[in-house]
């Protein structure tokens, strides 16, 4: 299906508005429709805290997000930040093809992947930008390698 995109700005406008016109409701109308949805709740920063103080992190800076010792962390370029949010939560606010949970205790910035490394037959390791790797659980593994076949990472 063909889709036809035009934007109309005037400061005569007071909100954004967006209409969906369409000759039935198809997958690709519900993808849309929840893909827009989904904007409108999505942080842009969050707060991370280290030695009492606290830090608004941009999500693209996030390399991973992580658990350790009962507490959750956000790992930046800079450092890591102890988070109040469960990862959980994290999982289900954060834009899924930028964030994918690969074990109980870690959420990796899909943008801050250096590659996958497949080489150990049923593992996979993350290795990311700031030249530190995590290991995808064993759960987790067909869920990865789902997820990159869908984006054409690999044949």
């Amino acid at each position: 299906m063909d889709i036809k995109l035009s934007t109309n700005l005037s400061s005569e406008f007071k909100e954004i508005s967006i209409t969906i016109h369409a000759p039935k409701l198809t997958p690709e109308v519900q993808k849309i429709s929840q893909y827009i949805a989904t904007i409108k709740n999505q942080p842009n920063q969050i707060i991370g805290n280290d030695d009492n103080k606290i830090y608004f992190i941009d999500l693209e800076n996030i390399i991973c997000f992580f658990s350790k010792d009962k507490y959750n962390y956000v790992r930046t370029k800079e450092g890591s930040y102890k988070i109040k949010q469960k990862l959980y939560e994290l999982e289900n606010v954060l834009e899924a093809k930028n964030f994918i949970r690969i074990s109980n205790s870690c959420i990796i910035n899909m943008k801050q992947v250096k590659c996958f490394d497949t080489s150990v037959l049923g593992t996979i390791l993350v290795k990311l930008k700031d030249n530190t790797q995590e290991t995808v659980s064993k759960r987790k593994v067909a869920q990865i390698m789902k997820f990159l076949k869908e984006r054409g990472r690999l044949k």
